[in-house]
């Protein structure tokens, strides 16, 4: 079959021409100048041939996405965000029990039973059980202190909370302008691109606060799913978080309000990314290691009340507290824990002697008392004090190692799914360089086309003359 043209269809030939290779070096050239930006989608142009004599047109310009790495990204990016946020946190509650500078609870714990051997020496030296009231009160003091901070800190969480749920108000509702605008752009036959890789880095962005998942409608717009599947974005309608500002400290919910105003409960939802991390330390990590504090507080409490009792003062008198009775109740022990007004300002009543008899200069009851830290009085009978302490210490460390160990690893894991997507994704400049070229011969090609076919018209209107 043959077909025929003209010298003027020729000309419309090399004018697609032109234009559909001007449109591929802008490609390129986007491509290139992008060639460091982070999230940015390597494009192509996609060239379509006309039929008969019709030259070239733009089909499309085509993202190279990997959607496994992309959606592998944005999980991992949860991950990081939870193991993160959590290291943030127990990085603060470590220095809370931080005994390097003689400043924490160990110290204060030796420092205390230390005076009761001084006491030893001398029962009834009244600067010694002065000494002994002193470091009972410094104790006291560090266990209100580090009961106090440690709550202020899981108190503190709400705030976080709260601006995390601010950061992912502000994504849906953008991710929701970008699902319009792609999608006018498609219906208009305009390239979305740019937009396209704008909406995938706000989805990565978002997945580090909260577990998302998302799909791809036939308009190309993504519907965004909390975990648990309540949608946060379809299309351009959103739904939103919120926390009541008049939340009890501590105890904030996470409350999920639909785009149609339906609102539901969702705080027990929130396992992963950094809102699952902060609810996660909020309302189990740090109230376990609170629990453990004031379980040693109680611990102490009772026994050295219990031995002091058993003793005698200078005035001969026994039976009373060295700590304010804590009418057994372990809740808030560190928080509460305060020398009892029974010997408060008082030296004269700390009880070492062993008789009334021998109230003058007996110690047995000081030995007693400095002897109750090498016994197992402490966690049921398991530990000494020091012991039950350094479990805190311990279970604080760890859990802060292994959240910080879990960065790293997720820190990496990240890499390696970036430097996958990226292949498929990212841009070679001698890839680019190879397109531009084939595009500038291309052009240069069809701008010959035009000055042919002109020569041509030149011709045929002189034969005229």
């Amino acid at each position: 079959m043959f077909y025929s043209s003209n010298i003027i269809g020729n000309l419309h030939i090399a004018k697609q021409a032109l234009m559909s290779q001007q449109v591929g070096l802008n490609v390129v050239g986007q491509n290139v100048a992008n060639v460091n930006t982070e999230g940015y989608t390597r494009k192509r142009t996609v060239l379509e041939a006309q039929g008969g004599f019709g030259g070239v047109s733009v089909e499309t310009i085509k993202r190279y996405v990997d959607e496994f790495a992309t959606a592998r990204l944005v999980e991992e990016e949860s991950t990081y965000g939870f193991h993160q946020q959590k290291s943030e946190i127990l990085s603060h509650v470590s220095e809370l029990f931080n005994d390097l500078q003689d400043t924490g609870l160990g110290a204060a714990m030796d420092n205390f039973f230390g005076s009761l051997r001084t006491l030893e020496s001398n029962p009834s030296d009244l600067t010694a059980r002065q000494e002994v009231l002193v470091r009972g009160e410094e104790l006291s003091e560090t266990f209100n202190r580090v009961a106090t901070e440690l709550e202020e800190v899981r108190r503190g969480l709400d705030d976080l909370l709260r601006a995390s749920v601010a950061e992912v108000n502000s994504k849906v509702e953008e991710l929701a302008s970008l699902n319009e605008r792609i999608s006018m752009q498609l219906a208009l036959g305009e390239d979305p691109s740019d937009n396209m890789d704008t909406r995938d880095r706000l989805i990565l962005e978002l997945s580090e606060h909260v577990n998302v998942n998302y799909i791809e409608d036939s308009k190309g717009q993504y519907t965004v799913f909390l975990e648990g599947g309540m949608p946060l974005v379809e299309g351009n309608n959103f739904s939103t978080l919120y926390i009541s500002p008049t939340a009890a400290p501590g105890s904030a919910d996470v409350e999920y309000v639909s785009s149609n105003g339906v609102s539901a409960v969702v705080t027990s939802r929130l396992q992963g990314a950094r809102m699952g991390a902060i609810l996660d330390l909020r309302d189990t990590d740090i109230p376990s290691y609170q629990t453990e504090l004031d379980q040693v507080a109680y611990d102490i409490i009772d026994a050295f009340n219990i031995q002091h009792n058993l003793g005698f003062g200078l005035d001969g008198v026994g039976g009373r507290d060295f700590f304010t009775d804590h009418g057994g109740v372990v809740a808030n022990a560190a928080m509460n824990m305060s020398i009892s007004t029974d010997v408060f300002g008082t030296p004269e009543n700390v009880a070492a002697a062993g008789a009334a008899t021998g109230a003058a200069g007996d110690n047995v009851n000081a030995i007693a008392m400095a002897n109750l830290p090498e016994q197992l009085l402490a966690g049921g009978g398991s530990f000494t004090f020091n012991e039950a302490y350094g479990n805190i210490v311990g279970s604080v460390g760890v859990d802060a190692r292994r959240a910080n160990d879990s960065v790293q690893v997720t820190e990496n894991t990240i890499a390696n799914v970036t430097a996958l997507r990226d292949s498929a994704s990212g841009v070679a400049l001698d890839e680019e360089l190879t397109f531009m070229l084939a595009y500038q011969r291309a052009y240069q090609a069809s701008a010959r086309v035009v000055s042919t076919t002109d020569q041509m018209i030149q011709t045929v209107l002189g034969m005229g003359a």
